[in-house]
């Protein structure tokens, strides 16, 4: 009897262990499909998330293979590339905006001293 009540519960441990399992693999995937909308709406990297989609192709081939630890890598090497194009892209993009806000600086700089000479000139002739 207690044989048979520890052949049953370790069934039911080893069930709850591949449905958790299961249900990590199910969440990482969601979680990576989603993060590789988010590139693909933003200006992310092509050449990132064309590697990024591969790592997820591979990653649903080996959940169907019920490759497990095959399937949670992918996943991550998928999810780690397309942050990464998001987070290019977001430098690109913020570089950008630093050298517009640099260049409008100088320019106010530059009307400043531009209407400093005049000032000065106008102040000459006065006197």
């Amino acid at each position: 009897m207690k044989i048979k009540m520890f052949l049953l519960g370790s069934c039911l441990m080893a069930f709850a262990g591949c449905a958790v399992n299961q249900h990590a693999m199910s969440r990482s995937m969601e979680q990576t499909e989603s993060t590789g909308a988010i590139a693909a709406e933003g200006a992310a990297d092509s050449t990132l998330t064309q590697s990024a989609g591969v790592h997820l192709d591979s990653a649903k081939v080996y959940m169907k293979q019920k490759k497990e630890q095959e399937t949670l890598m992918a996943l991550e090497a998928s999810r780690l590339e397309y942050r990464l194009a998001i987070l290019r892209a977001e430098q690109d993009s913020l570089k950008a905006e630093d050298d517009r806000v640099e260049n409008e600086l100088r320019a106010d700089v530059e009307r400043k001293l531009l209407y400093q000479n005049i000032l000065d000139n106008e102040n000459k002739e006065a006197k």
